[in-house]
């Protein structure tokens, strides 16, 4: 019967400085462990004449012959469960020209000796504390070297100067023995810019795992609230393992599962820690099955049923005083009646006139559960509109100017509410030849001239499009044109009225009486009986 073994062939030893570590940042984490993990305080990096040395004062080489035994870490059986160290140390340095220097022994490792050719270790001497590594290499920077050096624990020096160190997690930190680490759960505002730097990406790496001083970085979200977890190794057994061999990411093993199932309840512990939180109803009913009592979630609502960007829809506004049990939500059967219903509940909530404030709000289903969110709800919606006195189609739909709108909402708790509005919308079937199809009107009554923005009146008419010119240039357009769609409806005498006391009003001006002649004098008389002429200067006559 054949067999066959697993090996390792020479030729992977040749591949040595693309395999392990093959980056700056990488050798200088992977010499800083090796020096951690021989029990080293002090680190002093020298750059001299484009060789770099490293020194450090741990317990120092015991066999020379575990440097080049690829996968042979050489450490103590003790820290196997702990780091899992891979036995790749001194190949990060592949194939530089290494002299190493421990005790009273040195090697220096060059060439083919790194693929398997003998390499002598000498006797010397002199005695070096510690280990003593010399190769040629890039400069070693002060802020390269610190950014790999701030979390490892360790004294560092880099030509005489002295790094930055500070602790991975603090005080509130919560140890986890099983998983040999220590948690802290916290705001994105409170992480460090040395934390912030360990994160590929701003927004996401969420959860940082420092393995003493070379930190790994990952997603995930246990809570709608976006919250950071600093996990830092404690020097304990461990299973959390780093992906070989560039150990950049986490092996998704069973310790990996653990470790999120942990995130996720100092996650909610951290919120009920807090007091206070907008979490969505499943994820309050998810608290409890982990035995976390959290209070009820702060209500979460949108004033108004509509939104828009860049173009906002005219607002309805919410006195501050008034309670959320006293506002109203759109039934779902409501909406489903009507796709307009929902933008003229709005629109009679925010141009509606009542005695008693009525206020829709929009609360998602996914807060659905919580008392506060059990609102009296608007059932119906009618719409009341006198003659048509002009169509145009503009923008994307048309706009038809009538006179009188009304909009009427029949409530949950008995309540019938309807008022006189300048702006509503509803379905309308269009016909052209053979052709028929559903669009839009957008209903307006001439108070919508004085009472409306244009941009209300744009913003159901399809707004701004990113496919054309610029927000202000389109806008400028629209206007143009419902400029001539009121010329149309109150014609131009009422227009030119319109837009000459316009101006006026730019002004601010206090007057009684203004005349302005073809010669372009104005004759102003202000309301406390005194008067001004304003006359054009004189032009001048060219030669």
């Amino acid at each position: 019967m054949q067999t066959i073994r697993a090996a390792v062939h020479p030729q992977l030893l040749s591949k040595a400085e693309r395999l392990f570590t093959g980056t700056l940042a990488g050798r200088i984490i992977e010499i800083l462990q090796n020096a951690r993990r021989a029990g080293a305080k002090r680190v002093r990096i020298t750059n001299t004449d484009g060789r770099v040395t490293v020194a450090d004062d741990g317990r120092g080489i015991d066999d020379f012959s575990s440097l080049l035994d690829l996968g042979r870490s050489g450490w103590d059986p003790d820290l196997a469960p702990v780091e899992d160290p891979a036995g790749v140390g001194i190949f990060c340095l592949s194939p530089r020209e290494v002299q190493v220097r421990s005790g009273h022994h040195q090697v220096v490792i060059a060439g083919a000796g790194w693929t398997g050719d003998p390499v002598e270790v000498l006797t010397t001497d002199e005695y070096a504390a510690g280990t003593t590594l010399v190769f040629p290499d890039g400069a070693w920077t002060f802020e390269e070297v610190q950014r790999h050096a701030v979390f490892t624990g360790l004294a560092v020096f880099v030509d005489g100067r002295r790094c930055h160190s500070e602790p991975f997690v603090g005080e509130a930190a919560v140890s986890h023995a099983p998983l040999g680490c220590r948690i802290e759960t916290c705001q994105r505002s409170a992480l460090s810019d040395w934390h912030v730097q360990c994160k590929h990406n701003y927004y996401t790496d969420n959860v940082l795992v420092n393995f003493h001083g070379q930190v790994v970085a990952f997603t995930y979200v246990p809570v709608s609230e976006y919250l950071q977890f600093l996990v830092d190794l404690t020097g304990e057994p461990t299973g959390i393992r780093l992906m070989l061999p560039a150990r950049t990411q986490l092996v998704e093993n069973e310790a990996f599962q653990l470790l999120k199932t942990v995130l996720e309840k100092e996650a909610y512990l951290y919120i009920q820690r807090r007091g206070s939180h907008k979490l969505k109803f499943r994820e309050y009913c998810r608290a409890r099955e982990l035995g976390i009592d959290l209070p009820q979630a702060q209500p979460v609502f949108q004033v108004g049923l509509l939104s828009g960007e860049p173009v906002e829809p005219v607002a309805v506004h919410k006195p501050e005083d008034l309670p959320l049990e006293l506002c109203y939500r759109l039934s779902d059967a409501c909406r489903e009646a009507d796709e307009f219903n929902e933008a003229n509940a709005h629109l009679l909530a925010a141009l509606g006139r009542f005695d008693s404030p009525f206020v829709v709000v929009e609360i998602s289903p996914d807060y659905a559960g919580y008392p506060w969110a059990k609102l009296p709800t608007v059932d119906r919606i009618e719409l009341t509109v006198g003659k048509e006195l002009n169509t145009e189609y503009l923008w994307c739909e048309a706009l038809v100017a009538v006179e009188s709108l009304e909009i009427t909402a029949c409530t949950s708790d008995g309540k019938t509410l309807s008022s006189a509005v300048p702006l509503a919308v509803r379905l309308c079937e269009r016909t052209i030849g053979t052709s028929r199809w559903l669009g839009t009107d957008v209903l307006v009554t001439l108070a919508a001239r004085e009472a409306l923005e244009t941009t209300d009146i744009w913003y159901h008419l399809g707004g701004w499009s990113e496919d054309g010119d610029t927000y202000d240039t389109q806008l400028a357009d629209f206007q143009e044109q419902l400029n001539l769609f009121w010329t149309e409806v109150v014609g131009p005498g009422e227009y030119l009225r319109g837009r000459l006391l316009d101006c006026l009003r730019d002004f601010h001006l206090r007057w009684r009486n203004i005349s302005i002649e073809s010669s372009g004098k104005v004759w102003i008389t202000y309301e406390d009986g005194s008067a001004q002429m304003l006359q054009p200067p004189e032009l001048s006559t060219l030669d």
